[in-house]
């Protein structure tokens, strides 16, 4: 990498710069620093998992791996998710739950990292700076844990990206408070173009490994395809712990197939794979293990294609490939539905995405996930109206 030499100075102008939507920390930090932040992350999502009462992996931990180091290429370090870590081990100590089962949380609650870094930095670091975020970060992990578990009544299970929506609501609350701490969110956008070929190499190693490991699968579990069939007849509505229900081999296999998919959608544009674009490939293919696969994903993808062309949108562009990628939160609505209805909810989803964003000034990395929260609760209850012969259930 061409900026090792300058990897730790830069990764420190990483840790104390801003980091909500939409900060590329390629762009921040150069590709040596962000690859050091993506290592971190994965270790301490080790350390996080490695207490839990079994070394096996199911669905939901490997999508949240995969969802908190996709975060790490855009918005997440350790100086802004750790203080959160720990208002979630407060509440865990206060409601006297066992820790280990809320790793999960841990990883998804990163995606307000954001809240942290800008009261710590946006006026200048001081005692009351670093106080302020403190206070912030631990309420929101005190907080996260409850809200998430009530959150998903609201949609239901059908976005995937449950955290998402809570994370969106506690970031709505949190900027509340910024026009009395005299805070400002500017309007600033950090996208780089230089980061491609290492970002796609990285990408095309983690697919191999895929591979070898469905293969390896396909030797030790019996009644392969017939397994993977019914994966992808599966509607992925939250629960839906693909590996748990049909093993490691075959889910590596649909994790596999979902992230190539994408990434040949993403050349197809020809747009430089940035930080925000390889963590949205990224958390496709670790959601692959938890609810997604091609048949219920693809019509989002579709419906969100059929927006962009409708509104004169630039395929070419982040406003296109982070809803085609993220949007596929929503994959339970066309596994539940069907097609059709999996390409509506991705037309709306597309609409509705930029017009969050104000509600948490991008202070949740999950915008996306926010939005599909909305987009599901909105279409799941009239879906349900209809007769059983025009859905799929």
């Amino acid at each position: 990498m061409p900026d090792v030499s300058s990897m730790l100075s830069d990764y420190w102008r990483l840790l104390t710069h801003q980091t909500y939507l939409m900060h590329d920390f390629f762009e921040i930090g150069g590709v040596s620093a962000t690859f050091l932040n993506v290592s971190f992350h994965f270790l301490i999502a080790f350390l996080l998992m490695k207490e839990r009462e079994t070394f096996r992996y199911n669905g939901l931990q490997i999508a949240a791996i995969g969802i908190f180091v996709g975060h790490a290429f855009f918005g997440t370090h350790p100086l802004n998710f750790l203080p959160i870590i720990f208002g979630i081990w407060l509440y865990v100590r206060y409601t006297e739950q066992n820790f280990s089962r809320n790793a999960s949380i841990c990883l998804f609650s990163a995606s307000n990292g954001p809240i942290v870094s800008f009261i710590l930095f946006n006026n200048g670091f001081s005692f009351k700076s670093f106080m302020l975020a403190m206070v912030f970060a631990i309420t929101i992990g005190f907080i996260a844990v409850p809200l998430a578990e009530h959150m998903i009544k609201f949609h239901q299970g059908f976005t995937l990206y449950n955290f998402g929506f809570t994370a969106g609501i506690i970031a709505m609350f949190a900027v509340l408070f910024f026009p009395m701490l005299n805070y400002e969110v500017k309007a600033v956008t950090y996208i780089s173009d230089h980061a491609h070929t290492y970002a796609l190499i990285y990408v095309m190693l983690i697919l191999m490994l895929l591979l070898v490991l469905a293969v390896v699968g396909h030797k030790s579990t019996p009644h392969y395809r017939e397994e993977y069939s019914r994966l992808i007849d599966s509607a992925g509505r939250v629960p839906a712990d693909f590996v748990t229900r049909f093993g490691y081999g075959v889910s590596a296999m649909n994790m596999f197939l979902n992230g190539s998919i994408y990434l040949a959608l993403i050349l197809l544009t020809n747009f430089p794979i940035n930080g925000s674009v390889i963590g949205g490939l990224i958390s496709v293919i670790a959601f692959s293990a938890f609810g997604k696969h091609p048949r219920n994903a693809l019509p989002i993808a579709v419906g969100v294609a059929l927006a962009t062309l409708l509104s004169g949108g630039d395929f070419q562009s982040q406003t296109f490939l982070l809803p085609l990628l993220f949007g596929t939160s929503l994959a339970p609505i066309a596994g539940q539905f069907g097609f059709v209805y999996g390409i509506l909810a991705g037309f709306l989803h597309y609409h509705l995405v930029n017009s969050v964003f104000v509600l948490h000034l991008g202070m949740n990395l999950y915008n996306n996930g926010f939005s599909s929260g909305f987009v599901a609760a909105f279409l799941v209850p009239l879906l349900e109206l209809l007769p059983d012969s025009w859905v799929r259930k």
